[in-house]
């Protein structure tokens, strides 16, 4: 489960910006918006954080750090070679020519152990790596130190030495534009695997649901009973679909045009060999004629956006995954997108599954689907900065009409309308 996610020096972030899941004292929150973890230094993290503010404020650019995050954990050991450049990209409306390494750490919780651990790099090397653990009984322990020293262009390492595993050849194997936690784990260092694992399988993130293609839910939909609750999602916000048609088809290559590149058609070939796809036909129930099916593509951009979540969805909340969204509400009705920010919050999600997601939906404010603890306003300042404020960082009343608030200017993160300039 995530605690809390930070980030300086990357795209529009340019000071350190802070993310947290952790809630606050109030017993409301704790016992109906909060999941109840096993470790006694945190017992209690939110099971979702919203992320509201103007277009251009920066809520992207938190999901951007995200998914950067992840994929760099994930592929820096075993894709790319000695002198490859990185592909982060710093703060680039500050001082000129800023090399100076973007800084990504992240706190979470996998099976009671607390894991706190970060990075800085530019586009030409990785300039400081950390893990610290506490264990659920037990204090927090340094894992490992990583620490290059321009001045000498040294790296500096400590790597404790109670860790199992062959500590000297994982350093040595460790290029400069690749993470130690990641060649540890490539070179079986077991002791890492917890960290890695909740990179790969446990955080998920979308970019964008509008770009989200019907593949996954497709293929979850070869398991009877997950086709059974994508069909309930569906049903349960009125679209009037009550089937599916599946049909399964394999990557071909003698389906890449001719007029590409032997070179792109290679890595084509490559990345899409054993691949399926999937074409997908909704049905409704019409009287006087049956079941009639049409193609997923001429449904409404919301039904398609809601069938392309339905699979992620409930993997997250069978799996106790923490799934991160941008611009969740994006072609969904108000009903719909709170319908999917209550299956989180509901007290049947037992599994520490959580969700993390931008909109421009205040409705959801309004419908209480979500407690204050959990809402966070996104804004740039004068010098075109994004920051991160929580709404706990103003002073709430009981009951205050929170989305009033925010929309007549309470609590900053909305956009200057100048109407006379049109």
């Amino acid at each position: 489960m995530l605690i809390e996610f930070s980030v300086s020096n990357f795209r529009s972030i340019h000071h350190r910006q802070s993310l947290s899941m952790v809630p606050g004292t109030s017993r409301e929150v704790r016992s109906r918006f909060c999941h109840h973890t096993d470790s006694k230094a945190m017992p209690h993290v939110l099971k979702s954080a919203a992320l509201f503010g103007a277009n251009g404020s920066g809520k992207s650019t938190i999901v951007q750090a995200l998914a950067f995050m992840k994929t760099f954990v994930v592929d820096s050991a075993r894709e790319g070679q000695e002198g490859d450049l990185i592909d982060v990209t710093p703060f680039l409306l500050g001082e000129e020519n800023n090399v100076n390494p973007s800084e990504f750490e992240i706190v979470f919780i996998a099976d009671g152990v607390r894991y706190q651990y970060g990075f800085s790099a530019n586009s030409d090397r990785v300039h400081e790596e950390w893990l610290y653990v506490v264990p659920a009984t037990g204090r927090m322990q340094r894992w490992f130190e990583r620490r290059y020293d321009e001045e000498t262009g040294n790296v500096e390492w400590y790597i404790n030495p109670s860790l199992r595993g062959e500590k000297e050849i994982w350093r040595k194997s460790t290029r400069n534009n690749a993470l130690f936690l990641s060649s540890a784990v490539q070179l079986k260092g077991e002791v890492f695997s917890p960290i890695f694992n909740w990179f790969r399988s446990n955080l998920k993130v979308i970019i964008s649901s509008q770009r989200l293609t019907d593949n996954y839910t497709a293929s979850q939909c070869k398991n009877s009973a997950l086709r059974a609750r994508i069909l309930s999602v569906l049903e349960a916000v009125d679209t009037g679909i009550v089937d599916f048609q599946i049909d399964e088809e394999e990557f071909d290559e003698d389906s890449i045009p001719d007029v590409i590149t032997e070179e792109l058609r290679a890595n084509l070939i490559k990345s899409m060999k054993g691949q399926k796809f999937y074409e997908v036909r909704t049905g409704r129930n019409v009287p006087g004629r049956g079941n009639v099916y049409l193609d997923i593509k001429d449904e409404s951009d919301g039904t398609r956006v809601l069938f392309a979540l339905a699979g992620p969805w409930l993997d997250t909340l069978d799996n106790g995954y923490t799934l991160v969204v941008d611009e969740l509400s994006n072609s969904l009705h108000p009903l719909a997108f709170h319908y999917l920010v209550s299956l989180v919050n509901n007290e049947a999600n037992s599994t520490g599954a959580q969700l993390v997601f931008t909109t421009h939906d205040t409705t959801v404010m309004m419908a209480k689907r979500l407690h204050a603890d959990q809402i966070n306003f996104v804004e740039k300042n004068a010098h075109f900065e994004t920051s991160i404020r929580p709404l706990s960082d103003f002073e709430v009343r009981s009951e205050e009409a929170i989305q009033k608030g925010y929309l007549g200017g309470r609590y900053g993160g909305l956009p200057k309308i100048y109407e006379e300039l049109v």
